[in-house]
């Protein structure tokens, strides 16, 4: 027997990975994860969020996403679970005893009120429902401008450059 029969042998066949079956949604790609060899290779979701699935797609780029993913992070802090009059424990004095917002929240809400200073408010109306709270990028322009010359897509990048301005700290009204 040869040394290559030999090492085709004794290595162990690699487990062969399904892709998750997607369910309403979901859009599953693959992508390799080891830098040195390119085998190892996991699936991740780019249609959890439409923030993801824009930049999965190549309609917003790797600054605007960064952006955008910030926005999202701090919008989930700000309206983040906190103890309410369900969690009541007997005895502990009724329902708004001991109410307090975790110092994250309260940081999140306040970075989030200084970058719509430096945003416009209709810019402002569509990164909070895109980026916020999830809605498509034709729904979040739906409902901050009745008619607008431009595509939909482009309108969500203004916004998303307008958000890059403000997170560096420089006005887009005055740029």
């Amino acid at each position: 027997m040869s040394t290559r029969d030999r090492k085709r042998r004794s290595s162990p066949a690699a487990p062969k990975r399904v892709a998750p079956k997607p369910g309403p949604g979901d859009f599953y790609v693959r992508e390799f994860v080891s830098a040195r060899t390119g085998r190892e290779e996991r699936f991740r979701n780019i249609g959890e969020h439409p923030l993801t699935l824009a930049h999965a797609r190549r309609k917003i780029s790797d600054e605007q996403f960064a952006a955008g993913e910030e926005f999202r992070r701090l919008c989930e802090l700000r309206l983040g679970r906190t103890r309410d009059s369900t969690d009541m424990v007997p005895g502990a004095g009724g329902a708004g005893a001991g109410l307090c917002f975790p110092q994250a929240q309260i940081d999140a809400a306040r970075r989030l009120e200084r970058l719509r200073t430096r945003i416009k408010t209709r810019d402002w109306v569509i990164l909070e429902k895109f980026c916020g709270e999830g809605w498509s990028m034709a729904e979040a322009v739906r409902v901050a401008t009745l008619c607008h010359p431009s595509g939909v897509l482009f309108r969500v990048q203004e916004a998303l450059d307008e958000l890059v301005a403000a997170r560096e700290g420089r006005t887009a009204k005055s740029a």
